[in-house]
């Protein structure tokens, strides 16, 4: 597939080599990445992401992240953008959150599916700078990783070369300055979009780099863990999305619905 086919709505893939999208797409699911408990249940919309189905209608939120995002290893209503959405009346929950993917996915993700969902909210907590979204010869398109590699890059000749060349072109400031970039691309974006936004550092994005719309959150501090004993568990993610709530409604009151007003004293 040419490269920019990755970038539609009607040919957007998570990767070429690992799974097709159109596997997610209406189904439900027992295991997701590093959970194979079948504990949780993953079920995924129409476009083949966790969330509400795109027919419904509200306060649309749009989410975007990894696996900690997504939510793997806790249920469908357990997540932090699901929690964060059930505070807001009439709140509808888009959750991007992909495993094991990169800030280049997010920017490819957000541009695509943006006017198919035309949101109110979007709210980014960007992975690990380290990663990356690579497009092979054969027209594939793989995520990669310094520390991990899996599928193509673990499987193929090929793959094994490309991994290994990545891996020596890789350091601290070139991951820094990828995801500056894709952080510049997504800002001016939504500035054009006139979209409200914000986004978590936590995961290797420097303190020094602040802006008035980050948002940490004391993220890294858990307080439980999924089924799988790794990713943050639905204590963890509540707490979260009501203090990601609360900032909001404190300091970006002109963010959230009329609605909204009111309810402070509720979830404070």
């Amino acid at each position: 597939m040419k490269p920019l086919e990755y970038w539609k709505p009607e040919t957007f893939e998570i990767s070429s080599f690992h799974f097709k999208l159109d596997e997610r797409k209406g189904r439900t699911y027992r295991t997701s990445g590093s959970d194979n408990t079948g504990l949780c249940s993953y079920t995924y919309n129409e476009l083949g992401f966790r969330g509400d189905s795109i027919k419904k209608e509200g306060f649309k939120v749009m989410s975007f992240g990894c696996s900690n995002t997504e939510g793997v290893a806790v249920n469908g209503n357990e997540t932090w953008p699901a929690r964060f959405t059930s505070l807001i009346p009439n709140g509808v929950d888009f959750n991007f959150g992909t495993g094991g993917r990169s800030n280049d996915f997010i920017v490819r993700c957000l541009l695509t599916y943006y006017d198919v969902i035309k949101p109110d909210l979007i709210l980014i907590m960007y992975p690990s700078p380290l990663r990356r979204e690579i497009y092979t010869k054969d027209g594939g398109i793989e995520p990669f990783m310094t520390t991990v590699s899996w599928g193509y890059l673990k499987q193929t000749d090929d793959g094994i070369k490309t991994q290994e060349h990545l891996t020596y072109l890789q350091n601290d400031n070139e991951d820094f300055i990828n995801w500056y970039k894709n952080h510049l691309l997504i800002k001016y974006f939504l500035e054009s979009k006139k979209c409200n936004w914000l986004w978590n550092g936590h995961f290797g994005i420097p303190m020094d780099y602040n802006e008035f719309n980050r948002f940490d959150g004391d993220y890294g501090k858990y307080i439980d863990f999924g089924v799988d004993n790794r990713h943050p568990g639905p204590k963890h993610n509540k707490e979260y999305a009501t203090k990601l709530f609360n900032h909001i409604y404190i300091n970006f009151n002109e963010y959230l619905p009329s609605e909204v007003i009111g309810l402070k004293s509720k979830i404070i």
